[in-house]
């Protein structure tokens, strides 16, 4: 790993640089063909693989003032790879192939805003790249019977993720001197709606393998809270 710091106008800003190259030994996943069902041996299902991970991470900070926040991105991959002595087990013919936890791209950017000495309002985006995945792309007979062909594992991904939050703070009156102190919240999750999906499942209807996707909170969320302090 390496990486650069630096802080200017006594630490009001800070940018900071890393990157970072890591490999992994006896990784453990499931050959191709696996069969896991009713299988009382299921560690001859099993291949013995290697891993690496790599990446760089840029980060730009504002800590104080009227406006306030930080943009932040990464790049980074973590990919498997999987042999065998038999071909036919052989994961991706045996070349690297992306982890079930590979996104290369992660982006988030907050900010504060003070409008006033008692309302301010604050923003929260982020962005990631779908996590791969494996799809059905065919069938095949054999035997008579119709079974299913799928891709290369985690050769797809499913949709990107990306949201927007935002919230508005209302403060009581600083110029009053009180036991508590207290505020008003007002925040909304998910602004854009964005249906961001964390699972896709397949299903076969009519002879047709068909794609859905689970999500959860695909509307904007609206919340209201009062907090106090001593």
């Amino acid at each position: 790993a390496f990486g650069i710091y630096k802080n200017f106008e006594e630490n009001m800003y800070e940018i900071s640089l890393e990157s970072y190259y890591k490999t992994y030994d006896n990784i453990l996943d499931y050959k191709v063909g696996a069969q896991l069902l009713l299988n009382e041996s299921l560690e001859t299902e099993v291949l013995q693989g290697e891993g690496r991970s790599y990446g760089i991470e840029f980060l730009v900070k504002k800590n104080r003032g009227e406006w306030n926040g930080w943009l932040g991105y990464t790049y980074s991959r973590t990919q498997l790879k999987l042999d065998s002595m038999f071909p036919e087990e052989r994961v991706n013919g045996g070349d690297y192939f992306p982890a079930n936890y590979d996104k290369p791209h992660d982006f988030s950017a907050v900010i504060n805003y003070k409008l006033t000495e008692r309302f301010s309002f604050s923003g929260n985006f982020s962005y990631q790249t779908g996590r791969p995945i494996t799809y059905p792309i065919g069938t095949y007979q054999f035997n008579g019977a119709e079974y299913t062909l799928y891709s290369d594992r985690n050769q797809f991904r499913i949709p990107d993720y990306y949201r927007l939050d935002v919230g508005f703070n209302y403060e009581g009156n600083h110029r009053i001197k009180k036991f508590v102190n207290s505020f008003w919240n007002l925040s909304i999750y998910n602004v854009l709606g964005r249906n961001n999906p964390y699972s896709v499942f397949f299903v076969t209807e009519e002879g047709q393998v068909k794609a859905y996707q689970s999500s959860i909170f695909s509307i904007p969320i609206p919340t209201l809270t009062f907090n106090f302090k001593f």
